[in-house]
């Protein structure tokens, strides 16, 4: 075997190397992006359920705030009361 021929031969195998390296990174490129979007996924999904939490929060505090002021109003007060915790209801 010439000196070409081997140079060519060791020249291709490094390529062959090369091109597996390249398929692996490309693969975990792949994986990364993938996990990527599911974290964005996740995180909108965790911001919304968060969001659901903070609203019944807040809809439990308006209803605590009913029971107090039911609790300290008499019968005159009731139909006012009624009126403001309609939507409370929804």
């Amino acid at each position: 075997m010439s000196l070409i021929d081997l140079l060519k031969e060791k020249v291709e195998k490094q390529m062959a190397a090369y091109d597996e390296q390249l398929e692996a990174a490309q693969a975990k490129a792949k994986a990364k992006k993938a996990q990527a979007e599911a974290d964005v996924a996740g995180a909108d999904l965790e911001q919304q359920f968060l969001a659901q939490v903070n609203d019944i929060k807040d809809k439990m505090a308006e209803g605590q705030a009913y029971l107090k002021e039911l609790a300290e109003a008499g019968e005159d007060k009731a139909e006012e009361i009624k009126e403001k915790a309609a939507s409370f209801f929804q």
